[in-house]
C-alpha cells in the first residue's frame, strides 16, 4: 500500500480514471455529460413554470380572494422554484455521474 501511494504521489496523481476523465472532457459526448446537471435543473425549471401557470386559476380562484391569493401564489410558485432547483440538481448530478461511469468504462474497454 505504501508503495502504491509513492507511485501515485510521484506521478502526481493521475490514475487510468483521471487520464480517461481528461480525455473525454475534450469529446463531444464528454461535454453533453458535463452539461447534464444545467440541462436538468433548465427542464425542471420549465416543468415547474409550465404546471404553475396551467394550475394556478384552477386551485386557488374559487376558494381564495384578492390579496391573499396573491400572497399565496407567490409564495407557492417561490418556494416551488427552490425545490425545483434543488430536485434538479440532484438529478442532473445523478444523471451526469452516471453516464461518465459509462464513458468511462467505455473509453478505457
Amino acid at each position: 500500500m505504501k508503495e502504491w501511494l509513492n507511485r501515485l504521489w510521484k506521478s502526481g496523481g493521475e490514475t487510468a480514471a483521471s487520464q480517461a476523465d481528461r480525455a473525454l472532457e475534450h469529446t463531444c459526448a464528454g461535454r453533453v455529460v458535463s452539461a447534464l446537471s444545467f440541462i436538468a435543473i433548465v427542464f425542471c425549471l420549465g416543468l415547474w413554470i409550465s404546471v404553475f401557470l396551467l394550475l394556478k386559476d384552477r386551485l386557488f380562484t374559487q376558494t381564495l380572494s384578492g390579496n391573499v391569493f396573491t400572497n399565496l401564489t407567490c409564495i407557492v410558485f417561490f418556494g416551488g422554484l427552490v425545490a425545483t432547483l434543488f430536485i434538479g440538481a440532484l438529478a442532473g448530478n445523478f444523471l451526469r455521474r452516471a453516464f461518465w461511469r459509462l464513458l468511462v468504462k467505455r473509453f478505457r474497454g
